[in-house]
């Protein structure tokens, strides 16, 4: 069966990064990540076979993915808690586009300093608004890495 030349995807964070470097722990990679036009930092957890099967290396261009839903929004003031997976790299300093409030939690659509957009979620009531310092925090083994093009 013959692939679409196009993907179209229901993750909505989908951000343009380079391969930085790749790190090898048995069968499972830590592959890192810099945002274009950004000095944030982004961990992905995958597997050799993937690695591979992708051609991924230092300077690759890369799409990283991940869904909406795997993405906490924290305000900046807060520590967020531990995450299995996601340490600092992982931590992303943002400004609240939009929220959308819920009573299962807050949908927020936030802005990094070099211009990515990402989506992810606060706990309902949050309290947060437009222009709001947080923090996006997303597990290393909840992104996904495309070949762009």
């Amino acid at each position: 069966m013959a692939l679409p030349l196009h993907l179209r995807t229901s993750m909505r964070n989908q951000v343009p990064c380079t391969v930085k470097a790749l790190r090898g722990r048995g069968p499972i990679v830590q592959v890192q990540l810099q945002l274009v036009g950004d000095d944030a930092v982004l961990v992905a957890r995958i597997t050799r076979e993937s690695v591979e099967l992708l051609g991924l290396q230092a300077g690759l261009p890369v799409l990283a993915l991940c869904k909406a839903t795997a993405v906490r929004v924290w305000p900046a003031e807060a520590t967020p808690p531990a995450m299995a997976g996601a340490d600092s790299a992982n931590r992303l300093a943002a400004r609240v586009r939009r929220v959308a409030r819920s009573t299962q939690g807050d949908e927020v659509a936030a802005e990094l300093a070099g211009g990515s957009q990402w989506v992810g979620f606060a706990a309902a009531s949050s309290g947060l608004r437009a222009r709001a310092a947080v923090v996006l925090q997303v597990d290393e083994a909840a992104m996904v890495i495309a070949l762009a093009g």
